[in-house]
């Protein structure tokens, strides 16, 4: 029942089989995100030093306590990107589109696709990232290479005017180190909502600070989560034990993903893409995945014919890995088109040539094809591969086919149609023998960043009409089904 898990010894529980879940996870994100936007706003504004100040009877001027600046002018740092990061750098979008928000996450941890739908700098080296801020805002979790990442060294980089906000643990931030920082006004202030140690002693330093703003640990003080602390853990021991669904929200959910999924197989069917009953598609669900059933024509699958594991040993492998690799991948597509396949077996593979390509502008990765892929020890040279490329969204296999990975289903159908045609103009352009025009790579980046913008991303503006189409395919199906029921019972009356 906490955001944290550095008061659970999860080595220690995982040797002895014991699991480890979280409950109010989504309310506890959203409600901390509102939180730290509303105190980065007041920081940067200078808001709690103006407490109590009253407002002048004579001598008011323009000048009058206008130090602070706005959010839609500041450089924003934040250390971690997890969910509860993610959630926060929405907020101060929504807030400041065009502010400059910085972050840091080890290289390994690293998300272009989070970088471009937030618009997000990144930097490898966290000290020259708090030169350059105005806040710095520490969201990561507390373990033994987090604790004091926020240290003299980085305290020291901060300019005069630039102020610290603590809305993670406590103890990654170096207190002492803190207090001097404070003390010698290197620093502007520092709002802290949690403290090291905490609670904090009545006669810590801390607390004689005109520059420091103790806050009581208060990011998710509020009866919503409180009521989703308690009401999620019925469903989490349901879930692990199978016990059923009583989360309403989770049926629900899966009901939404067994729709996209039907959709999505009988959309590959329409455009050709299928090879009969082979191939798959899966979206992560609860602890696995719903994916393909096998031994079925895709144009026949139905909601309810989604599975939980596939009759099809490769599906399972690939799909597996492919979700170890990261785990913000939400659903999966693998499939042998003529052309993509085509193009996996050239040596120089894929090439993007054109418009459409830019959605797959340096995200392409590659993996050398292994054989039939049902022998588990190709898994993790899988998902190695996936990582090998920051923002990957296609894994190209070659003398195999492809995989294209992202969040929803509805992404990754749309990548795989418009990866097909890429490859299928790829490979008309080389048939004609002409020496090819290349774009540049400066063009290519700019498309590719426009193609990912919200309100062009793959899947948000085609999804609702392929459904209608496929909804509209089913009323005809319907129909017909109905009109030859008709004949039938007319022919056996005629017959009689």
């Amino acid at each position: 029942m906490s955001a944290g898990l550095d008061h659970i010894d999860t080595s220690a529980c995982k040797e002895r089989g014991i699991a480890v879940h979280q409950s109010g996870r989504d309310a506890i994100t959203q409600h901390v995100a509102q939180y730290g936007m509303a105190l980065i706003v007041l920081t940067l504004r200078d808001a709690f030093n103006q407490l109590k100040v009253p407002f002048p009877s004579s001598g008011w001027n323009l000048n009058w306590n206008c130090e602070g600046i706005p959010a839609t002018d500041a450089k924003i740092a934040v250390i971690g990107m997890g969910l509860i990061g993610q959630a926060l750098v929405k907020q101060v979008r929504a807030v400041a589109p065009n502010t400059n928000i910085m972050y840091h996450v080890p290289a390994i941890f690293r998300d272009v696709n989070v970088e471009q739908e937030y618009k997000l700098n990144y930097w490898s080296d966290i000290k020259q990232m708090a030169a350059e801020c105005d806040i710095l805002v520490p969201m990561c979790p507390l373990n033994k290479h987090t604790e004091h990442i926020v240290s003299r060294e980085v305290l020291a980089m901060l300019k005069p005017s630039a102020s610290l906000l603590n809305i993670a643990r406590g103890g990654v931030v170096d207190t002492d180190a803190l207090v001097e920082a404070l003390e010698n006004r290197s620093i502007k202030c520092a709002v802290l909502d949690t403290t090291f140690p905490e609670p904090l002693p009545k006669d810590h330093k801390l607390w004689t600070l005109d520059n420091c703003y103790i806050f009581p640990h208060f990011a998710t003080n509020t009866v919503a989560v409180r009521k989703a602390l308690v009401e999620d853990i019925q469903s989490i021991v349901e879930e692990f034990y199978g016990l059923g669904h009583s989360d309403k929200k989770l049926r629900q959910f899966e009901k939404e993903l067994r729709y996209d999924l039907a959709v999505a197989h009988r959309l590959t069917a329409k455009y050709n893409m299928d090879m009969l009953v082979w191939n798959h598609i899966s979206a992560r669900f609860k602890n696995g995945c719903l994916v393909t059933p096998g031994r079925m024509l895709w144009s026949q699958i139905r909601p309810r014919d989604l599975v939980f594991s596939s009759s099809n040993v490769t599906a399972d492998i690939i799909h597996d890995a492919i979700y170890a690799a990261h785990r913000d991948i939400g659903a999966i597509i693998h499939l042998h088109t003529p052309a993509a396949l085509a193009v996996s077996c050239l040596q120089e593979g894929f090439v993007p040539l054109t418009q459409d390509a830019a959605y797959f502008y340096k995200k392409v990765a590659t993996y050398e094809w292994d054989g039939v892929s049902d022998d588990t020890s190709e898994g993790p040279k899988i998902t190695a591969a996936v990582q090998s490329l920051p923002g990957c969204n296609v894994l190209l296999m070659q003398n195999h086919g492809f995989v294209c990975l992202g969040k929803t289903i509805r992404e990754v159908w749309v990548l795989a149609y418009y990866f097909e045609r890429c490859c299928e103009v790829q490979l008309r352009v080389m048939q004609t023998g002409a020496k090819i025009s290349i774009p540049s790579e400066q063009v290519m980046a700019k498309a590719a960043e426009a193609s990912y913008l919200p309100d062009f991303a793959p899947g948000v503006c085609e999804w609702d009409a392929l459904c209608e189409e496929i909804g509209t395919m089913e009323v005809r199906e319907q129909e017909t089904n109905m009109l030859r029921m008709r004949r039938n019972e007319f022919s056996f009356v005629t017959n009689f």
